[in-house]
């Protein structure tokens, strides 16, 4: 009998957006003062996927707030979402790779949550394809691997988003994880605004911040379900919101810090880091 062979998928912007040395990576996550087994106890974590010259001591940050879940409660899988940055991509999409390949090697596939994802809707498509072009997961399992080192993940990405989209995520993310919440951690890859202008783009992301910090979950909700806070990644978030997943969790700032960058087509982007415990 002929064994299959291994799927697994590379790295697209190690040496980009961040080391593609173990090393180097390693040393990076000490300088920015991540350290295995100290944190807190965060059920979800929201981080954003700049490059992590810009925004990665916030990724870190929101990987610190759930970094104390070890030993016997560190979680047996980490379900991490994350947008396409090419809109011409629609539907939610799961991987059939067996894993994924990080500086500081490589972090299995969870296979029957992902089997359970893709029954649970049509929706759902195991296709690699929008894996192997994008970077939105990619460049946070290098904070999963090192806060997690045996965790296996569960990795979903959403095309441009559409309201059935939404809410079959959000309703697939209760029916699946709900039983197996208390060995799951959730991450949302999500840059807090995006805009031309550079006052509107603060505008969002402090307005983003306060919803979340003042825990105004439907508010928040309906702003980045309908766009008035321009978002890379916010149908995630309210998915996440949606599922009920969350609504006995305290929403906090990872860290009160706001970074911002220029980024594509001359937009302002900002980054924060959130999470629920």
């Amino acid at each position: 009998m002929v064994a299959l062979e291994k799927r697994v998928r590379s790295p697209i912007v190690d040496g980009l957006f961040y080391p593609e040395e173990k090393a180097k990576a390693l040393t990076y996550m000490k300088s920015i003062g991540l350290e295995r087994g100290k944190g807190g106890l965060a059920r979800a974590i929201i981080a954003p996927h700049g490059a992590w010259e810009i925004s990665g001591s916030l990724a870190g940050a929101a990987f610190a707030s759930a970094g104390g879940r070890t030993g016997k409660k560190s979680p047996s899988r980490v379900v991490i979402m994350g947008p396409i940055h090419d809109h011409r991509a629609k539907g939610l999409f799961l991987s059939n790779s067996h894993s994924f390949q990080t500086p500081l090697g490589e972090i299995p596939v969870d296979q029957e949550a992902t089997e359970w994802l893709e029954s649970y809707s049509s929706l759902f498509e195991e296709n690699d394809i929008p894996h192997l072009h994008e970077h939105s997961i990619e460049v946070l399992l290098p904070f999963v691997k090192y806060c997690f080192p045996h965790t296996a993940i569960v990795p979903i990405l959403m095309g441009k988003p559409r309201v059935q989209d939404i809410s079959t995520l959000a309703h697939a993310l209760r029916a699946v994880f709900q039983p197996i919440m208390d060995e799951t951690l959730l991450v949302v890859s999500f840059n807090l605004a995006m805009h031309p202008g550079e006052d509107a783009a603060l505008h969002m992301a402090g307005e983003c911040m306060r919803l979340f910090k003042e825990d105004r979950r439907v508010e928040l909700f309906s702003a980045l379900k309908d766009g008035r806070i321009s978002s890379c990644g916010g149908a995630l978030v309210a998915a996440l919101l949606q599922s009920g997943l969350l609504d006995s969790a305290r929403p906090c700032l990872a860290s009160d810090s706001l970074l911002s960058a220029r980024g594509e087509k001359d937009r302002t982007v900002y980054y924060g880091a959130l999470s629920f415990v």
